[in-house]
């Protein structure tokens, strides 16, 4: 009994100590805190929004430059589908002329526009030498400012220009861009300055004798 008594003793002492100390420290922290300035939590993460990507800045302006060496193989006359092809041709032509029409709004001429594209380009699919889809749809991307798009087509025309099954086809359609017994083709009135075009117009030219047979600027619809 006598050797348990100091150690009753002392935790009878430490019970009120150790509440002490801890008032006495919890006293300590809260006058501290009255004296202090809390800085502020930092704002929540917030990632920056993507930009997003407009339809027309993802949309390729214009073509690219035609690699001969990278051009597809020839297709085969039972690979063709020539009626089709006709047909989307003429379609396409309709259209191209109604989007020319005074009568219609900037609205409606875009739109018949972009069909008329539409079927050149699926008229090519179905026979690759279709003369009147080639040069068309080159008259068509002449008028909305795609002039690689336009000398591709050109000299893909001339390409056929050898071909005797082609030859005459091709060249009523050269008559027609170079203004040759009928007036200028307008769909190309803006072209006319751009070195390319001059380039494709003197190709054209070559061999003949022609006086009408010219390249250059546009004036009262003759070329200069």
């Amino acid at each position: 009994m006598t050797a348990r008594r100091p150690l009753m003793v002392a935790l009878g002492v430490g019970l009120p100590f150790r509440l002490g100390l801890a008032l006495g420290l919890a006293l300590l922290g809260a006058a501290c805190h009255s004296t202090e300035t809390l800085t502020p939590p930092p704002p929540p993460l917030r990632p920056e929004p993507e930009v997003a990507k407009t339809k027309a800045a993802a949309t390729q302006k214009d073509c690219d430059a035609v690699d001969p060496g990278r051009e597809p193989k020839p297709l085969s006359f039972d690979g063709r589908s020539i009626p089709e092809g006709n047909r989307l041709a003429d379609q396409g032509r309709s259209k191209l002329r109604t989007a020319q029409s005074a009568e219609v709004t900037r609205a409606t001429r875009e739109d018949m526009i972009t069909q008329a594209v539409d079927d050149f380009i699926t008229a090519l699919r179905a026979d690759p030498y279709n003369i009147e889809a080639t040069y068309s749809l080159s008259a068509a991307y002449a008028t909305i400012g795609r002039y690689q798009c336009t000398i591709n087509l050109l000299t893909r025309l001339l390409q056929m220009r050898p071909h005797p099954a082609k030859h005459a086809d091709v060249e009523a359609h050269i008559d027609k861009l170079l203004g040759r017994k009928q007036p200028l083709d307008p769909d190309f009135a803006e072209m006319r300055k751009d070195d390319r075009f001059r380039a494709l117009i003197q190709k054209m030219c070559e061999g003949t004798n022609d006086a009408n047979c010219v390249y250059g600027a546009q004036r009262e619809n003759r070329e200069r």
